[in-house]
């Protein structure tokens, strides 16, 4: 499930999934830009990695998959940091340079989710703003977030379709409690080869 949260309130209206407009990426074994045989007419047999058909390669490299659904609390890093929004813009940019993060969910006193800044959003309005300003002076105050209990098929729907390169995971509360980036849905990737994130 994916929802707007826009200043700590959940927005009525979900974002648009369209399926028409995804189409599958390397399903499984069935995909093989170059064939076995004309690889081998090409070149000569050889044990080399650089001699062998990308197909063959790729069939022993990627072992079974483990599971067919994996859900964004599986994937998420956790716990994820946080700052409340009366935090300093020059605060943020240290607290993030510190943990060596990109993107930062912001809070209220509660520890509600009320918006999101990223390194380049700093830097950029940086420029416009005085670095003592408070970051709610900056940050996105419209924030897509996800479930826990959310498939990583709908998450990589909607990196796509809203070209964004994160989703804030929160509970109940709308509590921040993890963060999904598109690092972690590729290093899902290099593990298990042959999973189909997207249906």
């Amino acid at each position: 499930m994916f929802f707007w949260i826009h200043d700590g309130r959940i927005l009525p209206t979900a974002p648009p999934i369209p399926s028409d407009r995804v189409h599958k990426i390397h399903p499984g074994s069935k995909s093989s830009p170059i064939s076995a045989e004309e690889t081998e007419s090409q070149n000569p047999q050889s044990s080399s990695f650089l001699h062998r058909s990308p197909r063959d390669v790729y069939q022993e490299s990627a072992g079974p998959t483990e599971k067919t659904v994996y859900f964004l609390r599986e994937i998420m890093s956790a716990p994820t940091h946080t700052l409340p929004s009366t935090e300093t813009i020059a605060r943020c940019l240290d607290f993030m340079l510190e943990k060596r993060i990109r993107h930062l969910p912001i809070t209220d006193t509660h520890g509600t989710l009320v918006g999101f800044v990223s390194d380049r959003d700093i830097l950029e309005k940086s420029k416009s703003y005085e670095r003592d300003w408070p970051v709610s002076d900056i940050m996105t105050k419209r924030v897509l977030v996800g479930s826990m209990n959310s498939e990583i098929r709908g998450v990589t729907k909607v990196l796509l379709e809203e070209r964004i390169g994160c989703i804030p995971v929160v509970d109940d509360d709308n509590h921040p409690i993890g963060i999904v980036t598109r690092s972690d849905l590729l290093r899902l990737l290099l593990k298990y080869p042959n999973l189909n994130i997207i249906v």
